[in-house]
């Protein structure tokens, strides 16, 4: 009896041993949700340090800090927002539109798909935790395929931006009073900066507004004036539609019937959006004269986290203000380059509304939701809606002496900064260095926030499952 005793003693400190050592092993392994901030990060420091040298500005001086670290902000996080008076065309040299363009195109993809990308060329077999971590990092939805995922990321977005480049060279070829190649090279940056949902342009401080002295947009005939929206919405939607969606239609060729849930959804609410933004500007906005009907599509769409503009936003009417603040904050699809809360999120939440309300589960497409998804919309809603409010409280606070900082503007560009859209109604220039600080955060919480806090609570989440005991589940009195 005694060796028994002893030796079930012994195996139960050995199994302790064994479950603390899993632990430290666990708790050594990095996080590739750490993984993708920290590389956000360091292109963010490392670019406002380029955006800082004397060649970086047409004035040949050294450049502000915090302008500079706003900048690499905005751009890495593909938001499009700008304290430059001037604009980056009139502010920036060559070599300092180039850096902005290539945090713009490290913002849209994400650093860790570059890496995985040309880690897959140099290494065609990657251990199967690089995989893993790799996989989470880039929301790629397999393990195994994570090598063929990003490859086609890159495809992808080669494709699009070269299409872009193409179809802008006509419309730049046709300003008069700029040299070839400065043409090329605004047709390059508005392809790439329009497919990564970033708004930024090198026309001025005015995006593409006509009529307020910007010599390149009025320098434009009517008709490549039209063609550049028109081809610049379309870059804006197949950026933020989700890279997932267009590799089920184009890589696998699916017929409609075999598209995933999250494909449909997609391409739904993105339908859904567009169409109902339209019609909303065109009742709030187009009957009072104050925008024509393509400016009410071209609003509808560069909300979807876009940024580009061809109103000024301050001259919308409240209604329209509103409609443009919810349609920032939703934003795009996820696994793509826009920002927002994304469609799915909020599907999900109408969803439960709608089901909840007729007593049914909370299914859709022949598909029962899990209460994970469910609880991580939720979530996520709850997060950006303290996050936008937070960030307007202290803006409001430190700008109380701010007469363009009004309490609708600084509302407006707490949710454009909050889901990397880059619309203004021009109070960016003007803000303190406190507000321009948590504008920074803003767009870096509404780039990375619904990555890595989401794996956080899946991790709590999951820890469910190991536990060996069910507890009372009871009701509380709601409402």
């Amino acid at each position: 009896m005694r060796i028994f005793a002893f030796i079930l003693r012994k195996s139960i400190i050995q199994v302790v041993i064994m479950n603390r050592n899993t632990e430290q092993r666990k708790a050594k392994q990095t996080s590739p949700y750490l993984l993708v901030i920290l590389s956000f990060v360091g292109v963010i420091i490392f670019g406002a340090f380029l955006l800082c040298l004397p060649f970086s500005h047409k004035d040949n001086q050294w450049g502000n800090f915090m302008d500079a670290l706003f900048h690499a902000t905005s751009a890495t996080c593909v938001t499009g927002l700008s304290t430059y008076v001037k604009g980056i065309g009139g502010e920036l040299t060559l070599f300092g539109q180039v850096v902005m363009l290539i945090m713009i195109q490290i913002g849209g993809l994400g650093f860790i798909t570059i890496l995985t990308f040309f880690a897959s060329l140099i290494q065609k077999r990657l251990q199967f935790k690089d995989r893993y971590m790799l996989a989470q990092a880039v929301n790629s939805t397999s393990v195994a395929d994570v090598g063929k995922f990003v490859k086609r990321v890159i495809i992808i977005v080669v494709t699009a931006e070269s299409l872009g480049f193409f179809l802008g060279l006509p419309v730049f070829f046709s300003v008069k009073n700029i040299t070839p190649w400065e043409a090329i090279w605004a047709s390059l940056f508005t392809s790439i900066s329009a497919f990564n949902n970033a708004g930024f342009d090198i026309f001025g401080a005015t995006s593409l507004i006509r009529g307020v002295g910007n010599a390149i947009i009025d320098g434009m005939p009517a008709w490549a004036y039209y063609y550049l929206q028109i081809y610049i919405m379309i870059l804006i939607v197949l950026g933020g539609i989700s890279f997932l969606t267009i590799i089920e239609i184009v890589f696998q060729k699916k017929k409609p019937r075999q598209w995933s849930a999250f494909t449909r959804i997609a391409l739904l609410m993105t339908s859904i959006l567009l169409v109902t933004g339209f019609a909303i500007f065109c009742l709030t906005d187009v009957v009072s004269g104050n925008i024509t009907v393509l400016q009410a599509l071209f609003q509808s769409v560069t909300c979807r986290t876009a940024g580009f503009a061809t109103i000024d936003e301050s001259t919308l009417t409240p209604a329209g203000k509103t409609v443009s603040s919810i349609l920032m904050f939703i934003g795009g699809s996820p696994i793509g380059t826009a920002g927002g809360i994304k469609t799915t999120t909020i599907f999900i939440i109408i969803l439960c509304l709608i089901r909840f309300l007729q007593g049914k589960k909370i299914s859709a497409f022949r598909r029962e939701f899990s209460k994970t998804s469910i609880i991580k919309s939720m979530t996520l809603m709850f997060l950006g809606i303290v996050v936008v409010i937070t960030g307007y409280v202290l803006i409001r606070s430190f700008e109380h002496n701010n007469a363009s900082a009004t309490a609708d503007s600084v509302l407006f560009e707490s949710f454009s900064a909050f889901g990397t859209v880059g619309l203004t109604t021009g109070i960016t220039p003007s803000l303190s260095v406190g507000s321009k600080i948590i504008i920074c955060i803003l767009m870096f919480f509404g780039r990375l926030g619904p990555i890595t806090l989401f794996q956080i609570f899946q991790t709590n989440m999951s820890n469910e499952k190991n536990t060996h005991y069910q507890e009372v589940e009871t009701d509380v009195i709601i409402g």
